[in-house]
This record gives structure tokens, C-alpha cells and sequence, in this order.
């Protein structure tokens, strides 16, 4: 991307990770749309997730289930057949399989790159760094002062990533996402990590696979991590119905029943959490105000490590690495990270417990994804909110929205031709950022683009 005023597009997509990548390959099947897709960190389709060079960071959920496109169920599986990895894996085992993340983000690309009209997409490597309203269209600035034109505009920025509270000396802090800086930590240093979430674990891999010695503390508030899935898990027979009209408590003791009668007749109790899985959205919007709230204060982490699990292998490494004593999860709360003679002094309160200090070599920010407008990182989001474009949504969660994702401004009303979808829509449907929320949201953004370009 150069500085001169590329020319004029239907649409664009700002963030190329894999929820770009769908909408683009959808927006491409609409004939005669010029797209662009502005991404500056990753080839497209990759994003955080799929960016990793790391063999050991696997998917989370198995090959059968992470199909790009909900009318082609088994289109990765049928992908995964051609690849050499797959030589000799009889299909059962392929589908079950939960494949390293490079790879699929491999086949995303493969799938854009592939399409029939992808002359039609103009690739950008460069960073939105605001947008504005021009006539029936939009003005986007990029971060070298270039400007372009779009009728249309989709917000799929993905997972950004949250800030360490209370920051961390200049050198001594690593990012979680950054898979370079991770793998680069030294086999003999002593690791604290902020965060017991998913890129916690991604952590761990990491230091596991390069033969790492030293100490490796996590805290989290909870001292919570997430739980393993179990080989053979179906969803539980019955809806939901039950669950709609309970609060909290009351759901989660039915939920917990259902689990129980699940291990009682010989199943996982993963199998009820399976159960939910397609009523997530209907769930949460059941809820009035008041209840999310107190789920949020009081359930939002058992929530988290039942329903987002790792692979069992993953699990099976973490256990051993804790067995062993070279990694250990505590709960308690963080207040100062601070350098002291050479090394990274960490200030904490263990839960039930009096202050704590512990001194490590690495402090790595696994505390995941940024979920408040307030605090988006970046120049985008911000420069929106500022212009009233966009307002945070419900419980102040991601961005208010509404339908398939037409983004609402600052006074509630749609902002006609601006779109989102992702972790942006976690206020209005909670679950939002898995493969198989994110392929339906993707290809519905696509249509209502389409509809209102077509009704201009």
C-alpha cells in the first residue's frame, strides 16, 4: 500500500484474520464487487489465532467441526485429505484430529486465494486508522495518510489484545500473542504469567516444546484454566427450554443435574455442555440485565473453562507439566510488576492470603482479549467512538449492534453500510468467537452488505 488514494471500492473489510478472510470470500461470490481486504500484520486469513509458526498450538476443537462454511460441513476435512500432513490417516481419524493452527489458517487462505474471483479482492497491507461518514459511503484514512473510498464498510478487527493491569518494566514483559518473543525465552528463566486463559496455554506449549527448566508461575483471579474436551462427546439429548426462564443459580444447578445424568449413564459431562451449544445466543438474550450481571461477577469463569476446552493431548501436557512441578496455577490478584536488581519483581495477594512477592526472570500478558470499548487498544475503535460512530454495547461489552451486525452509533441508531461481526458482538450474543459462530455471522454480514449496496 502506497500513499496515493487507491481507487474507489464496494466494500471494504478492515481486519484480515479469519473473520475478514469469510466475509471476503463471501462478499467475492456477490458478482461484480470490488472488495478490499486491509490487513497489515498477517497474510490474510491468518489473524492472531492462525498467525502462530508453532506446530504445538493446536485447534480447539476437532477437524470435523471447523469447516468454513455451514453448507459444506466437511469442506476442512476434505481440504486436510490433500495435504501431506494427512498421508496415511484414515478419515476417521482426520476428522477427529484437532489440527495445528498454521495449518488452518493455510486453509483459509487456500480457500480465498482459490476463489474464482478473487482479482476482484485488492489485498492492503496497511492499518485503518479512522473512518468517516461521506455521502452515502465512507472515507477511510490509513495509517501513511491515504485515504480510499467505500460504499460499505465491515469492522471484523477479531480478538484485541487486553492490557497487563498495572503494566510491566520496559524489556521484562512479553506478549502472549507475540509466538516469536515467547519461543524465544530461555530454557533456565523463571516465567510468571498473567492470565489462565487459552493463551496461557498456548504459552505453556511453547516452553514445553523448547525444553524449558525453569520456574513457570500463572496467576489468575480465579486460578481457573480451561478443561479438557473428552474423546467421543455428543451433544446431550433435550433443548433448552428448562434453562430460558432460570436465573443464574437456578441454571446453573439444572446444568449441573444434566451433567451428572450424563456421567450416571456412562457419558462425559462435556456432553451437556454440547447441549447448549447451538442456544448460547437465545440464552444469554433471555436474561434481563440484572442476571447477566451477576453472571458476569459470579459465573463467567466456570462458564469459560467448561465451554472453551483444549485438545486432550494439550491437556494431558499441562497436567504433566504441573505433576512435575515446573508449572503452577495460583489464584490472587496482581498490584505491582516492577524491575528489581536485574530480574522482575512480581507484587501479589494469593486468594485467602496475605501479600506475596514473587521475583521471575519473563513476565508474560496472557490476559487475553480486550473486551470493553473503553479500553480498545489501537487508533481505530477509538477514533470511531469519538466520532459517535460506534457506542459499546450491552454491560459496556464490544460494540452495540443489531440483526447480523449493522453497527448502531452513538444515539442508537444504524449507521447504514457499517457492519461487524466477532468479538465485536460479544455484548449482544456472548458467544462470538469460535469457528462455528463465526462462519454463519460471516456469510449473513456478507448478504446484508449485499442488500443494502443493492437497495443504494
Amino acid at each position: 500500500m502506497t500513499a496515493a488514494v487507491p481507487e474507489p471500492v464496494d466494500v471494504l473489510v478492515i481486519g484480515g484474520g479469519a473473520c475478514g478472510a469469510l466475509v471476503a470470500l463471501h462478499l467475492l461470490d456477490q458478482n461484480g464487487l470490488h472488495v478490499a481486504l486491509a490487513e497489515p500484520r498477517h497474510a490474510p486469513a491468518r489473524g492472531a489465532a492462525y498467525s502462530t509458526p508453532r506446530a504445538e498450538h493446536v485447534l480447539n476443537v476437532n477437524a470435523a467441526r471447523m469447516s468454513a462454511f455451514d453448507g459444506v460441513p466437511d469442506d476442512f476435512v476434505a481440504w486436510l485429505r490433500t495435504q501431506p500432513e494427512s498421508a496415511g490417516l484414515e478419515d476417521a481419524a482426520l476428522a477427529a484430529q484437532f489440527a495445528p493452527r498454521r495449518v488452518y489458517g493455510r486453509y483459509l487462505q487456500a480457500r480465498l486465494d482459490a476463489h474464482p474471483a478473487r482479482a476482484s479482492l485488492a489485498p492492503l497491507a496497511e492499518a485503518v486508522v479512522d473512518l468517516e461518514r461521506d455521502g452515502s459511503g465512507f472515507i477511510a484514512t490509513f495509517a501513511s495518510g491515504a485515504r480510499l473510498h467505500a460504499r460499505a464498510v465491515v469492522l471484523a478487527t477479531g480478538n484485541l489484545p487486553a492490557a497487563l493491569p498495572g503494566g510491566a518494566p520496559v524489556g521484562a514483559l512479553v506478549e502472549a500473542w507475540d509466538y516469536e518473543a515467547v519461543a524465544a525465552i530461555a530454557p533456565d528463566a523463571d516465567v510468571g504469567i498473567v492470565g489462565a486463559g487459552l493463551s496461557m496455554v498456548d504459552v505453556l506449549l511453547t516452553l514445553q516444546a523448547n525444553g524449558h527448566r525453569g520456574r513457570v508461575l500463572a496467576i489468575s483471579r480465579n486460578g481457573l484454566m480451561p478443561l479438557a474436551h473428552a474423546p467421543g462427546t455428543v451433544a446431550q439429548p433435550g433443548g433448552v427450554d428448562a434453562l430460558m426462564p432460570l436465573g443464574v443459580r437456578a441454571r446453573m444447578r439444572l446444568l449441573r443435574q444434566w451433567a451428572a445424568d450424563a456421567v450416571t449413564q456412562g457419558r462425559p459431562w462435556q456432553d451437556a455442555v454440547e447441549r447448549l451449544r447451538p442456544h448460547v445466543r437465545a440464552l444469554w438474550q433471555a436474561w434481563p440485565e440484572t442476571e447477566r450481571r451477576r453472571f458476569l461477577r459470579h459465573a463467567v469463569r466456570q462458564w469459560d473453562i467448561h465451554r472453551h476446552r483444549i485438545a486432550p493431548g494439550v491437556g494431558a501436557i499441562v497436567d504433566d507439566m504441573a505433576a512435575t512441578g515446573r508449572f503452577s496455577l495460583q489464584a490472587g490478584r496482581l498490584s505491582r510488576i516492577e524491575a528489581r536488581d536485574g530480574r522482575v519483581s512480581i507484587d501479589w495477594t494469593p486468594r485467602g492470603g496475605t501479600p506475596a512477592t514473587t521475583v521471575v526472570d519473563v513476565v508474560v500478558n496472557a490476559t487475553g482479549m480486550e473486551k470493553r470499548l473503553a479500553r480498545a487498544p489501537g487508533r481505530l475503535l477509538p477514533a470511531l467512538h469519538a466520532r459517535g460512530l460506534v457506542a459499546p454495547g450491552p454491560l459496556d461489552l464490544g460494540l452495540a449492534t443489531r440483526g447480523d451486525g449493522e453497527v448502531l452509533d452513538s444515539n442508537g441508531e444504524v449507521v447504514p453500510g457499517l457492519w461487524t461481526l466477532g468479538a465485536t458482538r460479544i455484548g449482544d450474543l456472548w458467544e462470538t468467537i469460535a469457528m462455528p459462530e463465526l462462519r454463519g455471522q460471516a456469510e449473513r454480514v456478507a448478504v446484508g452488505v449485499r442488500q443494502t449496496l443493492a437497495g443504494r
